[in-house]
């Protein structure tokens, strides 16, 4: 979201906005009529023309996710909006489970539609399960106006889907930095502003890692998980022309892990990555989801967010766009059908319902973006900072970037303790991705 062109609407709410047409679908089905297209965008809420109800022909539409996405969540979300709009469709969402798995769907022939999760997961399953479509005739179709949308999460589905687009972004999240206000305030310390540095902001969560009237206080929770593969170096954990992992030939991982290291020491050398841990009151900062307001009950906190910090040594650039893609799949009956209910979630209408929800969206229009925070749940809360800083393309990646993740991830604990020094750490890194990767490959 932190988009170039968010800059002509003077960083409002920066990465939303595009100078470009917008353009409006007018199905008129049956077969008899064609698809026209209405542009001529004025800065004014318009609607699309809507299909007659009785000229849409019912269909049952299978979404599945692996997110981990409640039916509830999922509904809120996304669900009712589609059903809303269009009544005659079933909107049937299967939410994935240890009995319900993609092998489980796959066998059992169930028409998966629509396949959904953050993109690392969706490009990674489409390709393991060789469940992808291109949906570029579609698209076309249905006339979604590409130069429209975040071209952070346009660049990720085209750079994923092996020239076509395999799948579309409707939605997308970043990282910002919580804060709890009243610990601020019991320690006299100035709550942090939008535009810190990471070392501005471990210097911060240092003078928080102490007890206090026998209470324990810790300084910065993280997700080292997104530091690492969000982060504004865009460092590829697996080199996409040799399938090797990166870990000892970019020395900008050494900065990474030096910075999280550090915020593990101001929790007392401890993971602390779950929100609830933030919600207990004793923890000072929490880098966590631009949603986790939406996700977790916080109306107990006297909270509040700054904008994510950035790193000195790459000034200005924000994470890179985490957004959630949805991809119409080769086992999908209706994949026209589909393809416009996605149409619609995409459309200035839906977008800026989102945007008003503080949920970052996809379309990049003056409406959508003025609309950003305006109907959040928590009034006087510093919105504008989720939005401030421009997202950074991602690096190439790989269907193997989600294994090698979590072998990435294994020796933090073990760095923070001191048991282990970064050299050691990065070595048995190298060797272990590496060897799964080349399992992997001659598995296949």
């Amino acid at each position: 979201m932190f988009f170039s062109s968010v800059h002509t609407v003077k960083r409002l709410i920066e990465p939303i906005s595009r100078k470009a047409l917008t353009p409006y679908r007018f199905l008129l089905a049956a077969g008899t009529m064609s698809i026209l297209a209405a542009c001529g965008f004025t800065g004014q809420e318009t609607s699309q023309q809507p299909v007659p109800s009785a000229m849409r022909e019912p269909v049952e539409l299978v979404f599945f996710s692996t997110s981990g996405w409640s039916e509830e969540a999922f509904n809120e979300r996304f669900g009712q909006t589609m059903r809303a709009k269009f009544p005659e469709y079933t909107i049937k969402y299967i939410q994935a489970s240890k009995e319900v798995t993609m092998e489980s769907l796959i066998t059992s022939k169930t028409a998966i539609d629509v396949y959904w999760d953050t993109h690392t997961a969706t490009f990674n399953n489409l390709d393991r399960f060789k469940i992808q479509s291109d949906m570029s005739g579609l698209i076309q179709k249905h006339n979604v106006n590409l130069a429209q949308l975040d071209p952070s999460s346009l660049h990720i589905a085209k750079s994923m889907s092996g020239g076509g687009i395999s799948a579309l972004p409707l939605v997308s999240n970043t990282e910002v930095l919580y804060y709890n206000k009243d610990v601020f305030d019991k320690f006299g310390v100035a709550f942090p502003k939008d535009g810190m540095t990471r070392d501005e902001l471990l210097d911060l969560a240092k003078r928080f890692n102490r007890t206090d009237g026998g209470i324990k206080y810790y300084g910065l929770g993280t997700y080292p998980s997104y530091a690492l593969a969000l982060s504004p170096f865009s460092i590829p954990y697996v080199d996409a022309k040799t399938d090797k992992a990166t870990i000892q030939t970019d020395p900008r991982w050494k900065t990474l892990y030096e910075h999280l290291v550090t915020a593990y020491q101001t929790t007392d050398n401890k993971k602390m990555s779950d929100p609830n841990q933030f919600l207990k009151g004793n923890m000072a900062m929490f880098l966590g989801l631009a949603n986790m307001f939406l996700n977790f009950d916080v109306s107990a906190m006297n909270w509040d967010i700054a904008s994510y910090p950035l790193y000195k040594e790459v000034p200005g650039v924000g994470q890179q766009a985490l957004p959630t893609m949805f991809a119409i799949t080769s086992l999908s009956k209706h994949p026209d059908q589909a393809m416009e209910v996605l149409s619609y979630m995409l459309s200035e209408e839906v977008q800026k319902s989102l945007s008003e929800r503080a949920i970052i969206p996809i379309l990049q229009t003056p409406a959508v973006i003025q609309a950003y925070g305006t109907k959040a749940p928590y009034p006087n809360k510093n919105y504008s900072a989720i939005l401030k800083n421009k997202f950074t393309n991602s690096p190439p990646m790989t269907v193997y970037d989600l294994r090698v993740q979590n072998i990435y991830l294994k020796p933090l604990e073990q760095l923070a303790q001191g048991t282990i020094d970064l050299n050691t750490a990065f070595r048995q890194i190298e060797e272990e991705s590496n060897q799964w990767i080349a399992q992997e490959k001659a598995s296949k």
